[in-house]
């Protein structure tokens, strides 16, 4: 946590406007949100958050669950209502979704208890009462700036509150489909988490926005070295390069049978290694599955390299951040984000090994890829495998450029120094 010498001498309000719940520990986007608010009250500004009881993707967990884990007394005699009622009065409604206030990682949340999760069908109701929230925090709050997350039409009317207020608005950008200008019109700023999505707004609607690597806390990423044994590949979903993945397993355990095979699946991919047709993974032994792990130390403890073949366009491509902090090297697809993530391809000064992929395959193929097209990536694991001085080299190099780039004390200074600069009224399209 930074000293007193590192508090700026003026003292900025935040107000962060989401629309899923901050402190749900399976989001990662939340997640990251909350971490750089944490930063900027550790660097001795004014943080609040307007936040709902929605998920950002399905749980086996209630939200009321998820509050008491927190210690977050739901008292119902202590539901805070009165500033919703105040609020909607004039509308010729009084709602009475409860409202919780609490505190997580020294942050103060407002959390309105929503009971719709399907964002395609919102509730008018709690629309209006999340929007009597947002007036009331503007008065009690009075902060210089909103951060606002999501294109959910409540988002959207923060941000067209705070601005006729004359308070500094601000929007991120951590995937794809806003392209259309209407998504940013009452924003003044805008960030994304990485320079290939800058680059593709600029190119989509003319946005002109700040790229800033997100949070990574590498307490849950650094893994000890004793046991790292296996190519693991995370996740396999069809996005991910599951069938890459198939075919690169199927050669290595035909002609590689010493090196070991890790897929560490999630809720969703359990057993679609399975569901392959043409591919039998039961003849080969040296090839594991694992349940997703509680924090990604868990298995890059197991891990020597790391295989990230995503069909799609990875808006960031985290998980070969991770391993770059650990020092194994990732061997990443040349789409999206990710050739960027590792600094590029270790034969230029990079961190791992670009690979190519067939044109034709994207996250909708249902076709193996050949041999011959999956070759270049055999022969990538194979010659860091065989090779311990080029292992050696290039995991040294991974670790170099995520020390530079993903340390901690680096992204904290990038997100409170581009925050805390902000002032409404901004070109935002060119």
């Amino acid at each position: 946590m930074p000293g007193p010498s590192s508090v700026l001498s003026t003292r900025v309000r935040f107000l962060l406007v989401n629309n899923h719940c901050i402190s749900d520990p399976t989001a990662g986007v939340t997640h990251s949100l909350l971490t750089i608010m944490r930063w900027l009250a550790e660097d001795g500004h004014a943080c609040h958050v307007l936040t709902t009881a929605r998920f950002e993707s399905p749980v086996t967990f209630t939200i009321e669950e998820h509050l008491r884990q927190l210690g977050v007394s739901l008292d119902p005699c202590a539901a805070d209502t009165t500033a919703t009622k105040a609020q909607t009065k004039k509308r010729g409604r009084v709602t009475s979704r409860p409202v919780v206030r609490y505190a997580v990682d020294g942050v103060a949340v407002t959390l309105l208890m929503t009971r719709h999760n399907d964002e395609t069908q919102p509730d008018r109701s709690e629309a209006e009462q999340y929007q009597g929230l947002l007036e009331a925090l503007l008065h009690e709050t009075a902060p210089d700036q909103v951060i606002a997350f999501n294109a959910h039409p409540m988002i959207g009317r923060a941000l067209a509150t705070a601005r006729k207020r004359g308070i500094t608005t601000v929007f991120t950008v951590r995937g794809f489909g806003y392209y259309h200008r209407r998504y940013f019109e009452h924003a003044d700023h805008v960030f994304t988490c990485s320079r290939y999505l800058t680059d593709l707004y600029r190119e989509k609607v003319g946005l002109i926005s700040t790229p800033i690597e997100p949070p990574i806390e590498w307490a849950n990423v650094i893994a000890p070295t004793d046991a790292r044994a296996f190519v693991t590949f995370v996740h396999p979903a069809p996005h991910k390069g599951l069938l890459l993945f198939a075919r690169l397993a199927d050669m290595l355990g035909q002609r590689r049978p010493e090196v070991p095979i890790l897929v560490i699946q999630s809720g969703q991919s359990g057993g679609s290694l399975n569901g392959i047709p043409g591919i039998d993974f039961g003849k080969y032994p040296q090839i594991m599955a694992a349940p997703a792990t509680p924090t990604p130390a868990d298995y890059f403890a197991l891990t020597r390299l790391l295989l990230v073949p995503s069909v799609w366009a990875e808006p960031f491509g985290r998980v070969a951040a991770e391993a770059m902090i650990n020092g194994i090297p990732p061997l990443v697809s040349h789409r999206g984000s990710l050739p960027q993530v590792i600094g590029g391809d270790f034969a230029t000064g990079g961190g791992g090994r670009v690979l190519p992929l067939p044109e034709w395959m994207t996250f909708k193929s249902t076709r193996l890829p050949s041999e011959a097209d999956v070759q270049p990536w055999f022969d990538a694991v194979c010659d860091l495998w065989d090779d311990p001085a080029l292992y050696e080299r290039v995991a040294c190099r991974a670790r170099q450029i995520a020390e530079e780039r993903y340390a901690e004390r680096v992204a904290r200074q990038r997100h409170v120094a581009y925050l805390t600069s902000l002032r409404a009224g901004a070109e935002l399209f060119v």
